[in-house]
Formats: structure tokens, sequence, C-alpha cells
């Protein structure tokens, strides 16, 4: 008999899916009832996050046979999840991170889970779905809808900011954050990625409300913090990238504010010091605390060298590529950037896709391989790099993704990796171009009205 899809498995999941439709329902009436735009785009995203998930669900289910990492995190959620009617002390020392290898002997005795320190982001996945698997029950699939419609809503709040503050059209931002499908597909599924993929949004997102908004919150410090928490304790590369390119969009936002070219030349050193002080402060920060083979240059560039060998393998299936063999070396990230740098941001190319998972990847890279040159020469390539280096939201789009793109490219050598490695930076790499294109066209439009 199946794990979860036994009579009362399907009537659980659909009783699950109601609710969280009737959860959307009531939001939308409430906070959209006279806007049918935005309900629309609301229910569409819900819908399209929903069948990602459970469209992973499934393939994982019948396709993969519950192999992978997905399997493990669920099975060590629902154990964390029962230490709460266990031993409730126990469950919240172990999820507000107090226990280490020092003291895991103090945790009650008997309990469903005790943590294993070998690999510190998988203990963090299990605490981060802990939650979820408490309010969706022992069942795959609803702790995967509970999961997915907390991600929703957070991605949600995402793009009613980005619609507000940037020149792009509502439907394309909307496209961009809320519905490329291998963002969709990877980042609904009890995974790093679904938590990485969010909170890097929630990050970037408080960022710009504290510092350019000027809401200094408690709800915007702490989701902040809280973001950038659980992107370092999963992914910290993924945080290196945001935080160097949020203090250049700090920065050059700050700049871009002074008029007088007398004082834009007295502040921009100054400016400029301070902002490098503070990202390095952070960066460093982040390192230390995060230690390890992240925790310095020499150590992550190591890593890279690892990780890339590891992922030629023949285990891997036939899936790797080959951008030549990087030694950990400065040398030879900065001879096998450029390469690394294509490879995060277009490929697998579509004539390499060998699957349909490739195949879906091969097309989205088309689409913004497309987009790239379009933009390029239809706003023109003077104006396009004065916006890549002058206007401050599409700097920080284009810096975050390059360098994701390069830590990326340079690690990965097998695509089934690259895909789900990658999605993190595909909504600002194609809402970079698109603000570049709409930002032409809104300064023409300005022209033809005032002439």
């Amino acid at each position: 008999m199946h794990k979860f899809l036994t009579l009362e498995g399907v009537l659980l999941i659909i009783g699950y899916l109601a609710l969280a439709f009737l959860i959307v329902w009531f939001i939308a009436l409430f906070k959209y009832k006279n806007d049918d735009e935005t309900r629309r785009y609301f229910f569409l995203g819900f819908g399209f996050k929903m069948a990602c998930c459970l469209g992973f669900a499934v393939i994982y289910d019948f396709y993969y046979n519950w192999g992978g990492d997905t399997y493990y995190y669920f099975w060590a959620s629902q154990r964390l999840g029962q230490v709460l009617f266990q031993d409730p002390a126990s469950y919240f020392r172990i999820m507000l991170d107090t226990i280490d290898s020092n003291n895991v002997n103090t945790l009650a005795e008997g309990i469903a889970y005790t943590p294993s320190f070998n690999d510190p982001s998988r203990y963090a996945v299990h605490r981060f779905l802990s939650p979820f698997a408490i309010i969706g029950g022992n069942n795959y699939y609803t702790e995967n809808i509970c999961l997915s419609l907390f991600l929703f809503l957070l991605n949600w709040k995402f793009f009613q900011y980005i619609r507000t503050n940037i020149n792009c059209s509502d439907k394309a931002a909307f496209i961009c954050i809320m519905l490329i499908p291998s963002a969709g597909f990877w980042s609904s599924a009890l995974m790093k990625d679904s938590f990485t993929f969010t909170f890097n949004l929630v990050f970037i997102m408080c960022f710009a409300k504290i510092f350019f908004g000027r809401k200094i919150s408690i709800l915007n410090i702490f989701g902040l913090l809280l973001s950038a928490y659980i992107v370092m304790e999963l992914k910290v590369y993924i945080l290196y990238a945001s935080i160097a390119a949020c203090m250049v969009w700090l920065g050059s936002g700050y700049l871009k504010k002074v008029k007088s070219t007398f004082f834009k030349f007295v502040v921009a050193p100054i400016l400029v010091l301070v902002v490098a002080l503070g990202g390095m402060y952070a960066l460093r920060f982040v390192g230390e605390n995060v230690g390890g083979s992240f925790g310095d240059v020499d150590a992550m560039l190591g890593k890279a060298s690892v990780a890339q060998q590891d992922l030629k393998q023949e285990y891997y299936e036939g899936h790797a590529f080959d951008i030549g063999n990087f030694d950990g070396s400065i040398g030879s990230l900065i001879s096998m950037g450029p390469q690394a740098i294509i490879a995060g941001l277009y490929r697998p190319f579509i004539f390499e896709s060998d699957s349909a998972v490739m195949l879906l990847s091969g097309l989205e890279n088309t689409v913004l391989l497309l987009l790239s040159i379009f933009v390029f020469f239809k706003a023109g390539i003077k104006y396009s790099l004065k916006q890549i280096l002058g206007n401050p939201f599409v700097s920080m789009c284009f810096i975050f993704s390059i360098v994701l793109a390069l830590g990326i490219g340079i690690s990965t050598s097998n695509f089934g990796a690259l895909v789900r490695f990658k999605i993190p930076l595909l909504p600002f790499f194609a809402l970079g171009w698109l603000e570049i294109l709409y930002t032409k066209k809104k300064e023409e439009q300005n022209e033809v009205t005032t002439n």
C-alpha cells in the first residue's frame, strides 16, 4: 500500500488544499476586494505554487521512488515535530539552535529526534521544516502544501514591493518573480532551495524597506535578521552575493540623490568608503560565524574546486559539463570566470538538454538569452551600459546575478545541480533587463509628453 495516497491520505490532501484555498480567498476578499487585477495575480500565483508543489511531490514519489534529500528531510522533520509533544523543552532548545555536540547529551532521553552535526545545513533544514511537519501531520503531501502556502505569501510580499518601486510592468514583474517554471518547481518542496530562494527575496526586500523606504520597524528588522540567518545556515554563498549587491545598491542609491556635482565629488569618496567598510564588516561577520569552508576566500575557492571535481563523477548519470579544471587559485578563477558566468546565467543551452527537466531549463535559458540580446539592442548598447552602471536597482540585480553565477559556474559541473542552484538569480537577472527596457520607454514617453 502507498505510504501517503491511501483513501484517508487523499481525503487529507484534498482537505488541506481546500483550507489553503480558503486562506488565500479570505486574504483576497479583505485586501484586494476592489482590485480585480491584483486579485487575479494573487490566485494565479497561488495556483502555480500549488501545482509546482504537488508536481514535485508526485515526481519524487512515483518516478524517483523517494530517492534524494526530500525524503530524508520529511522523515527527520516529522521526528523533530514529535519532540514537541514528548518534551517541549528539548524541542525549543533544538529549534532555537542552542544544542551542539557538547551539550546534546542534556536533551531528554528517548525523544524521537537526536541532532546530527555532520552536516549543519541538513540539521538546519530539519529545524526549519519542523513547524510545517507539525501543522501538516504525518503526510508528505500535506507538509508540502503548508510549506508552499507560507512561501507563496512571502514571495507575494516581494512582488508587491517590486511592482510599486520599479518601472517594469506588473505583468512582467509577476512572471519574473512568481511564474518562472524551474524556480517554482525547485522552490516548492521540502528542500533547501525552497527556503534559500524565498528568504533571499525577503532579505533584499527588508533591506530596501529599511535603508530606502526608511521603514525601520521591528517587523522589517526581524525579517532582515531572520532571512539572513536562514540563508546563512543553508547556503551562505547566496547571502554573500546578496550583501555585496545590496551594499552597491545602497551606495549608488544615495549617491544618485545628490544633485550637485560639487557635493557629489565631495560626498562620493566618503560614501563609498562607508559602504565598503560596512559591506566588508557584514561579510566578515558572516564568515566568522559560518567558519569552515565558507569562512574566508581561500577556503571557499578550495571547496569550489573539490565540488566541481565531484560533480563530474559518473554517478551523476552523464549530466556533467566541463569548462575546465578549477584548481582553487585566484588566477584560475580569473581565467575561468567568463565561462563560469555564462554557464551560471545561460546554461544548459537548449541543445544540451537530455531530459524533460533539462529541456524546461534550456527553454528558460533561451528566453533569458533572447531577452538579454533584445534589450541590449532595443534600448541601445550605450544606454544599457549606462543603466547597468548608473541605475541602483539594475546594478544590484546584475551584481547579485553575476556574483552568484560566477560562484555556481565555477563550482558546479553538473547540469542537474546547476539548474537547481541558479534559481535565486533568475528573477533578478530578468528584472534587471526589463527595468532597463521599461525605463527607456518611460523616458521616451516623457519626452513626447514634454514636446
